[in-house]
């Protein structure tokens, strides 16, 4: 009699049974994430190691790709509506419709003459005059373009931005692999799924932030997660990418500056 060694030993990753589950992380393990509730990954080598099943180590790297995707879809559907209904308005595409709000927030503009010149914009890009589509149509086309690009940015960043703190913790001594450390981080969107809120006057900037730095903290922790770094190192490795980005971008400003000044003088 033969016998077949279960290739998911306890603690260990299962496959589900459910579709949806397949691509999302359980609700325990979401709330988990949201409220700090972070367990270190085992240490390299241990045969078996004991993960609870509402650990965020528990998900699969499927899984966080179907978190990043849900979030983000979920945090552009109030901003859909929002740019609909105001492209709508102003008989525009959304693109077009922000920059005649942008415009028509200087008082000593003429708003007839700055709507002609959209009018006339639409027109042309239509290719055809009067435009064949109406207002409403190029407004809701132009929002629905943005928010299915929403959770694409969003996979951007995870992934490059990601790569580029995981290679940070690498030199700082961590020893996490490429696909435990991109699904564990992924947890780190869940909070921005209340910049939904963001187009709410006065109060959706105030809860923008607060998503923000929330995910940011969340960030942190399922970085120290995923590597067993201490804190600090944790906080230095999501932090330096970003840091280093911002002192590029003031480096080539400046240089950008200095070179257009020396033109002119």
């Amino acid at each position: 009699m033969t016998t077949t060694q279960d290739p998911y030993p306890a603690g260990s990753r299962i496959p589900s049974q459910s579709n949806l589950s397949e691509w999302l992380p359980s609700i325990a393990q979401m709330e988990n994430a949201v409220r700090l509730r972070f367990d270190l990954a085992p240490e390299p080598g241990d045969p078996n190691p004991a993960i609870p099943e509402d650990s965020i180590l528990y998900a699969s790297m499927r899984q966080g790709m179907g978190l990043v995707v849900i979030a983000a879809l979920i945090a552009g559907a109030l901003p859909f509506l929002w740019n609909w209904i105001t492209a709508a308005r102003m008989g525009a595409a959304v693109p077009l419709a922000k920059f005649e709000q942008a415009a028509l927030a200087f008082p000593w503009l003429d708003r007839a003459g700055v709507e002609s010149v959209v009018d006339t914009t639409v027109q042309t890009l239509a290719g055809l005059s009067p435009a064949v589509f109406p207002g409403w149509m190029a407004g809701g086309l132009s929002a629905l373009g943005i928010w299915i690009n929403t959770p694409l940015q969003w996979l951007f960043w995870w992934i490059v931005y990601g790569l580029a703190v995981l290679l940070v913790a690498k030199m700082l001594g961590a020893t996490t692999t490429l696909q435990q450390f991109y699904t564990v981080t992924s947890f780190g969107f869940l909070p921005l799924v209340l910049t939904t809120f963001n187009p709410i006057p006065c109060i959706g900037a105030v809860i923008t932030i607060v998503a923000f730095l929330w995910a940011f903290v969340v960030y942190v922790g399922c970085v120290r997660s995923a590597t067993r770094l201490s804190l600090g190192m944790s906080l230095l490795a999501a932090v330096l990418p970003a840091a280093t980005l911002i002192l590029l971008g003031i480096v080539v400003t400046v240089a950008a500056a200095a070179t257009v000044a020396g033109v002119l003088l």
